[in-house]
């Protein structure tokens, strides 16, 4: 296959290896040392997608893997162009998704002599990945790939970063490396489940009589077609994690609502009252309130792929390092533990009640940002892509939206990102082609990466960007009156987002009622371009927000 190249070099092995590993997108802005690897993938046949920023590069490969769970890579320059994909490491790493960065550097016939653009980004990147290496013989490149793709997939998924010097992508290959792809990389496999640990476990569920489960990130990696099999033979009140939700659809009879103890009363008064707590891919992170809010008799079985995370901040007494599917499969074999099925359904109906409250009343300044969020949902179509950040905004939205299915809903709350929101919009276009992709953004976080609607454009990646505008950044302000009865430089002029999308290539509209947001998002889906719905709101402050300020 490679014979057929003019000149095959360094780029043209690793861009071998990619689309060995399944790649079919690469994210880039353009950068003179990666000039090889935008050659092979022209030859090769793999997308690239070339972007306004490389943050917005890597955010783009992140929310692909958010979606179809599949890795995501990103090719950035040397210098500045790896700097800038730092955040998106850190937004990948404390999500658990799989990324791989590839960097350039300078020619090694230059190293420590003052190149332009040039330094030692290896100790930082070492900071926000799994793993960071050099690769400076390309005799090497596609071990050193494939080293990249262990550390990815060890345990938790994760970002790693590979440097390649651009000598090292210029260097033509040998004749064994141009006869064929390399063989695809194996993901490590993952230990099972012992019989003691089994019998154990079968025991602590044959006594509970108000069990619940919490699905974290690793059922989104390792799903299993008996998760609702199990969750209905033993009548388990279950809450969703981050890249669990929709891993079972949340209309669900049983979903008592997202895993967010700040947001969602029930979860917090079943963490309290449970004699069993099953957690599944996941670790009680501050959304879960480090484990703290469990009773005193609680029982705790935790699974995790790795093994770092069993126990952290909550002592387990049966912790499983394996899949969620090794375990989901136990469950459902299991036999039917005798829960409390009032308690249980009186939980669920606590949160349906709890969000059925959350609605409140639209004023002269805008829509109650649940009213807004609401007209969104209910007219987009069953298969729609919701996606969140980590301003005031998504908190209001985190709740309302009910998942339906896997890679139906990405947040990069984790890190605290703001800015990955319009990204993520085509980045997850690009994994699923067919499906709309809504995102919520506030007017502070739309600023960020809005010139990506450019991209989603001139790649045929159509995304509906929400823009809830408040003219504020109100996850700051709204605390800060609240602490202090003042705030400080929290304003923000409105501006006209939705002559951005049109002057950008896509469409926009104002929209100040719930008729006319309905109606925009119709016209945005019906006109296959990228688009903005701008969308005037009170500016209220969300539970969560509320909770953790």
């Amino acid at each position: 296959m490679l014979d057929n190249f003019p000149a095959a070099d360094g780029g043209t092995a690793l861009v071998a290896w990619l689309k060995s590993a399944g790649t079919e997108h690469v994210f880039s802005v353009s950068g003179g040392p990666i000039n090889p690897v935008y050659r092979a993938c022209a030859e090769l046949g793999v997308q690239l997608v070339h972007c306004r920023h490389e943050a917005a590069a890597c955010y783009m490969a992140e929310a692909r893997a958010r979606v179809n769970g599949k890795l995501g890579v990103a090719m950035v320059t040397l210098g500045p162009g790896v700097t800038n994909a730092a955040t998106p490491a850190i937004v990948s790493s404390l999500g658990g998704t799989p990324l791989l960065i590839i960097g350039a550097q300078s020619s090694t016939a230059v190293t420590d002599r003052g190149a332009g653009m040039t330094f030692d980004v290896l100790p930082a990147m070492r900071a926000v990945t799994k793993w960071a290496g050099r690769c400076t013989d390309p005799r090497r490149l596609q071990e050193y790939l494939d080293m990249a793709w262990r550390h990815i997939w060890a345990g938790r998924p994760g970002p790693v970063f590979l440097e390649v010097p651009t000598d090292i992508l210029h260097a033509p290959i040998e004749d064994h490396y141009r006869s064929q792809l390399p063989p695809p990389p194996a993901k490590p496999g993952l230990p099972g489940i012992c019989a003691g640990d089994r019998q154990a476990f079968e025991t602590l569920l044959a006594d509970a009589r108000r069990p619940i489960l919490l699905l974290g990130d690793d059922v989104f990696f390792n799903p299993s077609d008996r998760l609702a099999e199990a969750v209905e033979k033993h009548h388990l009140p279950f809450f969703t994690l981050r890249l669990a939700r929709g891993a079972l659809d949340e209309r669900h009879p049983l979903c008592a609502g997202p895993g967010y103890v700040p947001c969602n009363a029930a979860l917090k008064r079943a963490l309290a009252e449970s004699d069993l707590v099953i957690l599944v891919g996941h670790h009680f992170e501050f959304d879960l309130g480090f484990g703290a809010g469990l009773g005193e008799a609680t029982k705790v079985v935790q699974v995790a792929t790795d093994a770092v995370l069993l126990h952290r901040n909550r002592r387990a007494d049966i912790a499983f390092n394996t899949s969620a599917f090794h375990f989901l499969w136990l469950l459902a074999e299991a036999a039917a533990a005798p829960s409390d099925r009032a308690w249980g359904q009186a939980l669920v109906a606590e949160w349906q009640a709890e969000r059925a409250a959350q609605a409140g009343e639209n004023g002269p300044e805008g829509l109650h940002p649940i009213n807004a969020i609401d007209a969104v949902t209910d007219a987009a179509p069953e298969d729609t892509i919701f996606v969140t950040s980590h301003g005031n905004v998504d908190f209001w939205a985190d709740g309302r939206i009910q998942v339906k299915a896997p890679g139906r809903y990405l947040r990069a709350g984790q890190s605290g990102t703001l800015g990955a929101e319009v990204p993520y919009g085509p980045g997850a276009r690009f994994a699923d082609g067919k499906a709309p992709v809504v995102v919520f953004v506030g007017d502070g976080g739309v600023g960020f990466h809005v010139t990506e609607l450019d991209t989603a454009e001139r790649y045929d990646a159509p995304v509906i960007i929400v823009v809830l505008d408040d003219e504020m950044w109100a996850a700051i302000s709204l605390p800060q009156e609240m602490t202090y009865g003042t705030t400080w430089e929290m304003n923000l002029p409105r501006r006209d987002w939705a002559g951005v999308a049109r002057a950008l290539g896509g469409k926009g509209w104002l929209a100040r009622s719930e008729t006319e947001i309905a109606e925009a998002l119709r016209a945005a889906i019906a006109s296959g371009k990228p688009a903005i719905i701008q969308v005037p709101v009170r500016s209220v402050i969300s539970p969560y927000m509320k909770s953790i300020s």
